[in-house]
């Protein structure tokens, strides 16, 4: 798969996340952290601004949802990595 210049960010993650939380809830809330409006939704556990702070807030929020399967979720941020490049 190529990558363009609209790719944000990429969700790695397993069925313990997949299984309860959809595509488009998952993009939401990795990118309303990565662009600092998580901290306000989820203000007593993490800062909100980084790719490790949108695994966490998607990692409680499957938690939350009652997964009965293992938990993996790694985010990451491609257009900082495209800037360093």
């Amino acid at each position: 798969m190529d990558r363009t210049d609209q790719d944000e960010f990429l969700i790695l993650a397993s069925d313990g996340l997949w299984d309860v939380v959809s595509n488009e809830v998952a993009c939401k809330i990795a990118r309303n952290c990565l662009n600092g409006r998580a901290a306000s939704m989820f203000p007593e556990s993490v800062t909100g601004r980084t790719a490790a702070d949108a695994a966490a807030l998607l990692t409680e929020l499957a938690m939350s949802r009652g997964s009965k399967d293992n938990i993996s979720v790694v985010v990451v941020e491609l257009r900082r990595l495209k800037g360093s490049s």
